[in-house]
């Protein structure tokens, strides 16, 4: 078994190897003036399992193709199997279609990447049954469960909250007490709540799978009026000055999916025991 550090996501490829105790490269990635890709392994994949370990964010489009020459090249070179460690995956949330005539994407990629790769490891997909997407494999690892313990060991008398339905698993049984928000999304940036909650001098602790703009987390602090809250999220896509932004109203605590500032909490043991279940050492 090998591992491979793609562009985004080299800091967590190490240590899943180390976890692993197996031999890790970064791909050797360089790009012509024209912008065109040369790719090379620095070790013989020959006859190995490779684990291609790559976060579909940022530059989701970039990263795509990146892992489709990867995982052609391992198999040129006869690799063994090729596994994508993707910790996030990007063009799921277009699962149906809602207009005449428009792409769904999440069809389109799961044909694209079960033409390249033998399986797949994901941390809380967006969508939870990606199997009936993929012709292949499809592993789904929950982070959940950190910020779960995270929340135990380093609070007393919190409130949690979950922003919407999406949330409810991330927040039930935590805290002194835990509700979900009721809430109404206008477009990527608006949502409105209904439902009034009296939260006066309360520690209150925000969870949310996904943060892309943070409009949801900051209108929910907003909406409950809150002074002391932290904000915990799995995936901490924050496009734009989105980090910036919601740390003005609250600490952001997030898991290493996606490389940033704002990540204290480390999923490549969960990673690293999936992969050890499924395929040994």
């Amino acid at each position: 078994m090998i591992v491979i550090g793609m562009s985004n996501s080299k800091l967590l490829a190490r240590d899943i190897a180390r976890k692993l105790n197996v031999e890790y490269f970064d791909l050797d990635l360089r790009h012509s003036v024209d912008g065109e890709m040369h790719m090379k392994f620095s070790e013989n994949v020959e006859g190995r399992r490779v684990l291609l370990v790559q976060s579909f964010y940022p530059h989701q489009n970039n990263a795509l193709v990146e892992v489709l020459f990867a995982a052609n090249h391992a198999r040129d070179l006869n690799a063994k199997e090729i596994i994508l460690v993707a910790p996030y995956l990007s063009y799921l949330r277009e699962d149906v279609r809602k207009e005449k005539n428009e792409c769904v994407s999440i069809t389109i990629l799961g044909e694209i990447l079960s033409g390249a790769v033998d399986s797949i490891i994901s941390v809380d997909p967006h969508v939870r049954d990606l199997n009936k997407h993929f012709s292949i494999p499809v592993y789904s690892v929950n982070a959940g469960e950190l910020i779960k313990a995270y929340v135990k060991n380093n609070y007393n008398g919190v409130v949690v909250v979950g922003p919407d339905e999406n949330s409810r698993n991330l927040v039930t049984g935590l805290g002194e007490r835990f509700f979900v928000l009721d809430k109404k999304r206008k477009d990527e940036f608006n949502v409105k709540f209904s439902k009034g909650y009296n939260l006066e001098n309360k520690k209150v602790v925000l969870i949310d799978d996904v943060a892309i703009t943070g409009g949801t987390l900051i209108q929910a602090i907003k909406y409950l009026d809150l002074k002391d809250v932290d904000c915990f999220v799995i995936h901490p896509v924050f496009s734009g000055g989105a980090l910036k932004e919601l740390e003005k109203h609250a600490n952001v605590i997030s898991c290493n999916t996606i490389d940033n500032d704002s990540n204290k909490i480390d999923v490549s043991g969960i990673i690293a025991r999936k992969i050890k279940d499924e395929w040994g050492s």
